[in-house]
């Protein structure tokens, strides 16, 4: 994993090829699995799909999203570009790792219990399918103990409030510590485990 290229490879590679991402989600779905489309754009526009076109450019700056009302993945190039200049290429394979996820998700009809388990359930297949890609070759060991850190980074603290938040909230995501376990325990553990996460009405990772 050398360039932002090779995580585009990774991300589009067909069904079949080793350790790409559309062979791990066949292989956990079958046929239901389709190849998904990605809609990139820039800070200060709005994505061409019919998330974007109930949006405002503010909502989707910085951002990346599984739009499900046309079943579309959408990201900010700027967003993936800066995650890049952070920690390299697997950044950016790895937040998008966690939209396809969400895709995955629904199509298999196994979404989160509350909305911070969905988020944690998100999380832990994205390690799931790190794990897929390191053992085909594709990316180091390492990269993946990066994606923990990535995760953490990206955990929610609502300003220091987090305690107060319930789980079912609109936007609750998993606490730094959460998203690092989930996407941990992905990556060295199986899909039920990421199911055992989706169930957690609390929205937590270790029970």
């Amino acid at each position: 994993m050398r360039t932002v290229q090779d995580a585009e490879q990774l991300i589009t590679e067909a069904t079949g090829c080793a350790g790409a991402v559309n062979t791990f989600w066949h292989g956990e779905l079958g046929k239901a699995w389709t190849p998904p489309k990605f809609v990139p754009y820039h800070n200060g526009q709005v994505p061409d799909d019919a998330c974007g076109k109930q949006g405002t450019p503010d909502q989707f700056a910085d951002n990346a999203l599984y739009c499900t009302l046309d079943d579309t993945v959408a990201y900010s190039v700027d967003f993936l570009d800066e995650l890049a200049g952070v920690g390299g290429p697997p950044f950016p394979l790895f937040v998008l790792m966690h939209e396809l996820a969400h895709r995955g998700d629904r199509i298999a009809n196994t979404i989160g219990v509350v909305n911070r388990a969905e988020e944690n359930q998100a999380d832990c297949f994205a390690g799931r399918q790190a794990a897929a890609a390191r053992d085909a070759g594709r990316i180091e060991f390492t990269d993946a103990l990066h994606g923990s850190l990535l995760f953490f980074s990206l955990g929610d603290t609502r300003g220091g409030w987090y305690d107060q938040e319930p789980a079912t909230a609109p936007d609750a995501h998993g606490t730094p510590l959460q998203r690092a376990q989930a996407f941990s325990l992905g990556f060295l553990q199986g899909s039920d485990t990421c199911h055992r996460i989706g169930r957690s009405r609390t929205g937590d990772v270790t029970a």
